[in-house]
This record gives C-alpha cells, structure tokens and sequence, in this order.
C-alpha cells in the first residue's frame, strides 16, 4: 500500500501543477474535469486504505489519463522541465546564500600576503622548456594555475617600455598599478563565453613587438623584473640606478623604454611563468547586520561610497577589497620604525599586527606613508573605519583615501575554500 500512497501524492502533485501552470488556457469544461480530479485525489489520500486494492488502481490508471490529455507539456513530467525546475530552485537558493549570507570573494592583489595569497607569479628561466600538458593540468585543478610561455618570432635584444617617471605625466595614474607600460584592452574568458577586460603588456625584441595578455588586476612588473633585472629589487630601485648613472632623463614627460642583456633567438621564449589563483574566500555577510567589526578583523567592503579627494592620482571605482580592520571610531593611530600604534601602544589585536611589527617573515612592517607619512596621527570619525593591508608595501589603501564608512561595509572573511595550499581552512 505504501506505493499506492507515493503514486497518489505524486498524482496529486501534478494535477496541481497543472492548473497553476495552465489554468489560463484550459477551457472551462476542462477546467471543472481538473477540479474534480484535484478533488478525488484528496479524498483517496484520506480513504485509499478503505479501498479494493485493483478498483484503486484502475481509477489511478483512469485518473493518469485524464490527466496526459490535460497536461499539455507539464504532464508527464519530462527529463527537461523537472532539471530545469531544479536547477531553478538550486539558483534561487544560491543567490538567497550569496545574497544575505556567504558571499565567494576571490583575492586579486597581494595587499594582504602572506595572510592571504592575491594571483601571485611562479617565473621561470627562459631555458625552462614549455610545460608538459600533464603539469599544467594538475596545477590548475590544484593551485587554479595558468601556465604563459610566450615566444618571440623575432631575433634581437629585448627592451621593456616603460610609463614615463615624470611629474606630471599622465601616466601617472597607471604607473600607481605598475612601472611597466601596459594598456587595458577587451577580450574573452572562459572558453571566449563572458567578456573579460585584461592587461595587454607589449614587450619589444630588437624593434618588433611581442604582445602578453594577462588578467586585469595581475602586474607584469615582478615577472619582467626577475627575469631581465634580477640584480635590482624593485623598478624604483632599477630607475633610481639608471637616472643616477645618466642613462634615463625623467625631466621630459616622454616614454622610456629599458634594454635588457637578453638575446633572443627565434621561436624561444621572451616570459616564462605561471600565475596561480589568488586564495577564494567565503565571506560572512550577516553578522555586521547585528554586531559593530571588530579591530583587527580581516573585512570586505565596496569602494563605491567612500569619498576620495579627486586630485589623488588613483581613483578606487567601485570594487569589492579586503583589507584589515586596523581602527575603528575615535581611535587615534601613527606608524613608528614600522609598528602601527593605537593611542600610543602597539596594536595586537590580530596576530598580522604583531607579525609587521616583529618583522617576522614575509611580513615588513608598516609603511609610513599618505597619511601616515612622518610619524603623522589619524583619528577615526564616527561611523568609520581604518584599512589597512597586511603587506603594506604593496597596498592602496586607508593611508591614501581615507576612511571606510559604515554603509560600504559588505562583510567578514571567515574561510579560504581554494585553493589547496596551507592557507586552506579558517580565514585569519
């Protein structure tokens, strides 16, 4: 009797999604035929057990008929219609998540390592032979890599232009993302399914360009500087060499364009590197709906609203960054030899804060600089917060436009989901 009961409930269920989904259409003698049926199948759900077991089954059998001539496209249920409408349900469920609770970030910068890992660049010798499929197959179903081993069809020295150093160049907004010449163009991911903006990087063998197309928020800089400059420690340091030995003039606003020692050959390699996803990180978007952040919390908020004075060089947009929550409202805060101080005493409410001062590792202090240039103090206003990076040497943030206000907060970093590295599990 038990699967007499289920083909009932599921008749029943049916004939209900009938009249919802063509209720408008049926005509009215068909209309009132669908009733009576939605109607006997709630009393057989009630007296089925009351009921010989074969005349049960006969009107059942009746009952499914009438129904396959009602149904249209509802009835049967096809293989389509009942994964469409769970996939429906799946999708409502999941933006009802994104939307109120657990929202997937993906980290693009490296302004918060080594606490969290933005995409960050593996380079290898320009004799390195190109990677085996097998490679990078594991690395990206393990790190989410992306393997680019571009080669030159030409032969001669390769030279790196850059954007140009001077003052007032208007450069100077793109220099604040790289010393390396780049320009934004349109194009495809996901197998040329979405539209996709990226960094088109166009390096120069003898004088014949050799275009590299790499994510939007990815700089070129560090790849270019280990693999053609690997004596200098940064492009700052680079340039400050070359402008001091006479071989750049940044007086003009003109471009430069620096010529390494390499020689390529044809058909061999200009870069080699991968770039591995920054860490995916779920975020909890309730609690700050119910409770005020708290010092030291790794925190997720969009720039839309915070108000930056127009003659800072880069402009935030509307974004989603991670930062630390490094002070909260009437705190005063400095920057000394390196240790973010807080009403005069070092702040340790997260273990980043003590990891800077200590210098410890990957962690190299606090810059002080914007804001916090020259042992200079900030105090928080009402309703705001202080940003700051964990790696503060490669972070835009509070020091340079200011303060967080209450409504652009979205919510709290809670846990690293991908990819599988030590970082894996609970966000710090």
């Amino acid at each position: 009797m038990s699967s007499i009961k289920k083909d009932i409930k599921a008749l029943a269920e049916s004939a209900t999604r009938v009249f919802n989904y063509r209720k408008d259409i049926l005509t009215e003698a068909e209309l009132v035929k669908l009733n009576s049926i939605i109607d006997r199948l709630s009393e057989l759900k009630r007296d089925y057990k009351n009921l010989p077991l074969e005349s049960l089954r006969d009107e059942l059998g009746n009952i499914d008929q009438a129904l396959m001539k009602l149904g249209g496209k509802i009835f049967p249920k096809t293989f389509w219609i009942d994964n469409i409408e769970v996939g429906l349900v799946a999708l409502i469920i999941v933006i009802g998540i994104r939307t109120f609770f657990f929202q997937p970030f993906i980290i693009p910068t490296n302004s918060m390592y080594p606490t969290y890992s933005g995409m960050k660049e593996v380079v290898h010798s320009l004799e390195h032979e190109a990677p085996s499929l097998a490679h990078n197959l594991i690395n990206k179903v393990r790190l989410g890599s992306q393997s680019y081993y571009v080669k030159s069809n030409f032969e001669g020295y390769v030279s790196v232009p850059l954007f140009s150093q001077a003052y007032n160049s208007r450069d100077a907004r793109l220099r604040g993302q790289g010393f390396v010449s780049f320009d934004i163009v349109n194009g495809k991911k996901w197998f040329g399914l979405l539209p996709a903006k990226f960094r088109e990087y166009t390096l120069y063998v003898d004088d014949n360009p050799v275009k590299i197309r790499v994510p939007v928020d990815f700089s070129l800089d560090a790849v270019l500087l280990e693999t053609y400059f690997s004596q200098y420690n940064s492009f700052r340091d680079l340039l400050s060499y070359y402008h001091k030995n006479g071989l750049l003039d940044f007086a003009a606003d003109k471009r430069h364009r620096i010529l390494t020692q390499h020689y390529a050959k044809s058909q061999t390699p200009v870069v080699a590197f991968d770039i591995n996803l920054g860490d995916a990180l779920f975020v909890d978007r309730l609690s700050y709906n119910f409770i005020k952040p708290k010092v030291g919390d790794p925190f997720v908020f969009k720039t839309g609203t915070i108000k930056v004075d127009p003659a800072n060089h880069q402009q935030l947009g509307d974004k989603y960054y991670i930062k630390r929550l490094s002070a909260a409202e009437n705190e005063t805060i400095s920057i000394e030899d390196g240790v973010l101080m807080v009403d005069g005493r070092i702040r340790d409410e997260s273990e980043a804060f003590l990891s800077n001062a200590r210098k410890e590792g990957f962690y190299n202090g606090y810059q002080a600089s914007g804001f916090l240039s020259n042992n200079q103090t900030v105090t928080i206003p009402l309703n705001s917060y202080y940003a700051l990076g964990d790696n503060s040497y490669n972070s835009y943030d509070s020091r340079y436009w200011g303060f967080v206000p209450d409504q652009a907060l979205v919510g709290k970093a809670i846990f690293i989901y991908y990819p599988f590295t030590k970082r894996w599990g609970l966000a710090e």
